[in-house]
């Protein structure tokens, strides 16, 4: 797999005199103040405040940690100077793996079961939460360990696929649908059908043809095949998954691949690619550029755009959680309160461009104002959140999801 951050071309790199980003090196709040040109000088009163905040809350647990933490995560998900800043400040040996579909981390916990997958945190889409709770993969959590958990909005907290939080905790937020280049894409893209119908105007032009990428991503997927049929996404019907399989075996032709979000996004940037089904955070780390290392706030691609389906689109929502039998479990809990510092939410969010609720108000109003990585509530309260699914249901979906693999 390449590393789409670091093949920047020299001409963008050379011309970074002028542009203000910072790169993480710092601890505390105060690693959020920089220069004005950047739009959002943080007051010393106000950091103040947040630091006597966060001590308040973390003065009430002991810091008593293992040697080790593994944590597995979706990939590009959070800015990793600071995790590891985080890491060596307590003396943890940090193993970070990642992953690019709800599938994969599925199967791991499920091939680990009844035993222990070696990871101490993972991060999982709430559709699939019920359902791994039942099948026992996670460990309850202790809040007394998370204070920070104090912070979340509520909005965020007591949600319907894990109520009282007794397992999960909101990492991140957003929708699916689909990102476009229109330099190049004309007329432009508002709906499934565009990518679907193969007598729309753009499955008829033989210059979208290989230019189009779906996502890896069994329930995604399907879910953007019953949308433009106009089923529902949810549906496990036999006869809508039938429907839904012919539709993904009818548009495989004219797709370049089913690409994770590595590929997908560096083929945005450098025109391999024209339109790509993917998540609206990954759609804005092109726009602005994305990186795990530096925050970057200036639009670079502003000819990339993001389209949630007229026909429908889902909203999710990514969780913390301990997978069952995690070798450490006190530096687990200890990475989530970390992580659910406003500061240190504020940082990922302007590093990889995915909304975190606990650092919405640290980060620029441009950055917090922009529905692209900041879902207005009202567009997320029109989307379909992905239900949990029976294990019979899984199996039929699965099933669906092969036969179009080998079509």
């Amino acid at each position: 797999m390449f590393k789409r951050f670091k093949y920047k071309l020299l001409s963008n790199v050379e011309n970074m005199k002028r542009r203000d980003f910072l790169k993480i090196g710092v601890t505390g709040a105060a690693g959020l103040a920089v220069g004005g040109a950047a739009g959002y000088l943080w007051s010393q009163s106000r950091i103040r405040s947040l630091e006597d905040e966060i001590k308040r809350l973390e003065a009430q647990i002991p810091l008593e940690l293992e040697d080790n933490i593994n944590i597995f995560n979706w990939t590009y998900y959070l800015n990793r100077n600071r995790l590891d800043k985080w890491a060596s400040d307590f003396g943890l040996a940090l193993s970070y793996d990642t992953y690019e579909s709800g599938d994969e981390l599925m199967g791991v916990l499920q091939a680990a079961y009844p035993g222990a997958s070696g990871y101490d945190v993972c991060v999982m889409t709430d559709s699939d939460v019920p359902y791994a709770v039942d099948q026992g993969y996670f460990e309850p959590l202790d809040l007394s360990k998370i204070p920070n958990f104090d912070l979340v909005p509520s909005d965020f907290k007591d949600p319907d696929y894990d109520p009282d939080n007794e397992h999960t905790i909101i990492y991140s937020y957003g929708t699916t649908g689909i990102g476009w280049n229109s330099d190049e894409v004309s007329p432009a893209v508002t709906k499934w059908a565009d990518i679907f119908d193969p007598d729309g105007a753009i499955l008829q032009n033989t210059k979208y043809h290989k230019k189009i990428t779906m996502m890896p991503d069994t329930i995604e997927s399907i879910a953007a095949a019953l949308f433009y049929l106009g089923l529902d996404a949810n549906s496990c019907e036999a006869d809508d998954l039938e429907d839904a399989k012919n539709a993904l075996i009818t548009q495989k032709p004219y797709l370049a691949d089913y690409a994770g979000t590595e590929e997908f996004m560096l083929g945005l940037e450098t025109g391999e690619f024209y339109i790509s089904h993917g998540w609206n955070g990954d759609v804005g780390g092109i726009v602005y550029e994305s990186s795990e290392t530096e925050i970057r706030l200036e639009k670079l691609l502003t000819n990339i755009k993001y389209t949630v389906p007229e026909e429908g689109g889902i909203a999710w929502y990514d969780n913390f959680a301990i997978p069952k039998g995690a070798p450490h479990p006190e530096a687990a809990h200890a990475f989530i309160n970390f992580m659910l510092r406003p500061e240190i939410a504020a940082i990922n969010t302007m590093s990889v461009k995915y909304p975190f609720p606990t650092g919405v108000d640290y980060v620029p109003k441009e950055v917090a104002e922009d529905p692209l990585i900041f879902t207005p509530p009202e567009l997320l309260a029109k989307l379909t959140r992905t239900r949990a699914f029976t294990t019979e249901e899984r199996e039929a979906r699965s099933a669906i999801w092969t036969e179009v693999m080998a079509a």
